[in-house]
């Protein structure tokens, strides 16, 4: 549910201040009037204007200086000039420093609402057109998450079968395993995804800020808060909110925020009108939030809110698998970003990195990527491009797939015909489509277990 647009008419006529103030109010705005264009100037500052309707001719602070200050404060607010000294050259002035359009006085209180309304339909189109663009490119978010593993697969069948839906989901899973790209390829496969999404990491903030920047607050809320600030949840109106790292949300935090979730409504910080939005939820979190439960920091109502429907992102050591998939993503990622023409990585390097433990999951895979893209001077990754910490680890597969003795030292060609086996296993035997994982032709793949059948 958005508000009215919130304009600001500046002049200092009073006779014409209360025009504008009667005839825009009458056509459900909200208006606030100031009669000099200082004091309009730090209420802009204050932020939560939509659009200003100007004099040009005034003292001290005129309607050029202000229409500039408006458009350095938000490039996208309306702004229409009105003054009894028409001109040419001030009109075109107007327009060249970003004024829709120019009215000059005396004027009929109906033209100025139609440019007023056509600026605003204008706006809201150009919104349109940018929302857009902006699903046709995240439109693929399904198609980001790189995988063809058991695990990443069911992860695409969930997000499938949830994203028409408009219930709350909690994603878990360790750092560093995607969770806000799952969440983002739920949004933008959704019915919502014209409208925000809107993520916030809670982790990251102490209570008063997370606060505030939730919920948002008035003018006066507590020192320094110069002007009314819009929150998340107002600007996820339509859309979807994200809440990452939720686990580490405070008890008090808590209680607010599964109020919230209970009606879809809250106050701004200072205010007591109470705003009503409609907004789907996401949460994530890489801790255990029944341990959580268990020990008294998580309240259990706020994690049944949340627990609607639950999404667990795999960790990297149980989807192996794609690791090659994802090692020639992040190549073509960053050999683009730093101007490289790197082709693959050497058969050694991958074994290397595909008897890692991750840890850190995928960003930590990334990260290694753009470090070895970084270092490598020819047109493959070899061993030595690798971060040190990857060179040195042993490398044996039995780190790698917890099925394996510790203690077996194996071959190259017993390590590749290991890892050929478990992409079979994955693919339930069907050798085509193991082939095109390894990234080899079928015959030569027979061939390998052929020479190796251990």
């Amino acid at each position: 549910m958005s508000e009215p647009f919130t304009v600001l008419a500046v002049d200092d006529e009073e006779t014409m201040l209360r025009v504008l103030s009667r005839t825009l109010t009458g056509a459900g705005f909200t208006v606030e009037t100031f009669a000099d264009g200082q004091a309009a100037r730090d209420r802009l500052r204050g932020g939560g204007i939509d659009l200003i309707v100007t004099d040009l001719t005034m003292p001290e602070l005129d309607g050029f200086a202000l229409l500039e200050e408006a458009k350095r404060v938000d490039p996208g607010i309306i702004v229409i000039v009105i003054t009894a000294f028409s001109s040419v050259e001030s009109a075109v002035k107007a327009m060249k420093l970003g004024a829709y359009d120019f009215i000059p006085k005396p004027f009929d209180p109906e033209h100025l609402l139609l440019v007023v309304q056509r600026a605003i339909d204008n706006k809201k189109l150009r919104q349109e057109n940018i929302g857009l663009k902006k699903v046709l490119s995240e439109r693929d978010h399904l198609g980001r998450i790189i995988g063809v593993s058991r695990a990443i697969n069911e992860v695409k069948r969930l997000i499938d079968k949830v994203k028409a839906t408009d219930g709350t989901v909690l994603i878990t899973g360790e750092s560093g395993t995607g969770k806000e790209l799952i969440a983002r390829a739920i949004h933008y496969g959704s019915g919502r995804a014209t409208g925000n999404f809107v993520p916030i990491n809670c982790g990251a903030l102490p209570d008063a800020l997370l606060e505030s920047e939730l919920f948002g607050y008035e003018k006066g809320a507590f020192s320094g808060a110069g002007g009314r600030k819009i929150g998340l949840l107002q600007m996820a109106d339509g859309g979807t909110l994200f809440l990452d790292e939720v686990g580490t949300v405070s008890p008090m935090m808590q209680m607010k925020l599964l109020r919230f979730l209970q009606d879809r409504s809250f106050r701004r910080l200072g205010g007591t009108e109470l705003i009503q939005v409609d907004m789907r939820v996401l949460a994530a979190t890489n801790e255990d939030l029944t341990e959580a439960i268990k020990v008294g920091t998580f309240r259990r109502d706020l994690y049944y809110r949340l627990h609607v429907i639950t999404i667990e992102a795999p960790p990297l050591r149980e989807r192996r698998e794609d690791i090659p998939l994802l090692c020639h993503h992040f190549l073509v990622r960053y050999s683009g970003k730093f101007a490289k023409n790197i082709t693959g990585i050497t058969k050694r390097a991958l074994e290397v990195l595909l008897a890692q433990p991750w840890e850190g999951n995928v960003r930590e895979l990334e990260n290694c990527i753009e470090s070895a893209v970084t270092m490598a001077e020819g047109e493959l990754i070899d061993l030595g491009d690798l971060p040190i910490k990857i060179q040195l680890h042993p490398g044996k597969m039995a780190s790698a797939f917890a099925s394996m003795d510790a203690a077996i030292e194996m071959s190259l060609s017993e390590l590749e015909t290991l890892h050929i086996c478990r992409v079979l296993e994955h693919v339930a035997g069907n050798k085509s489509q193991a082939a095109k994982i390894l990234g080899i032709d079928y015959t030569t793949m027979l061939r390998k277990l052929k020479n190796n059948p251990s």
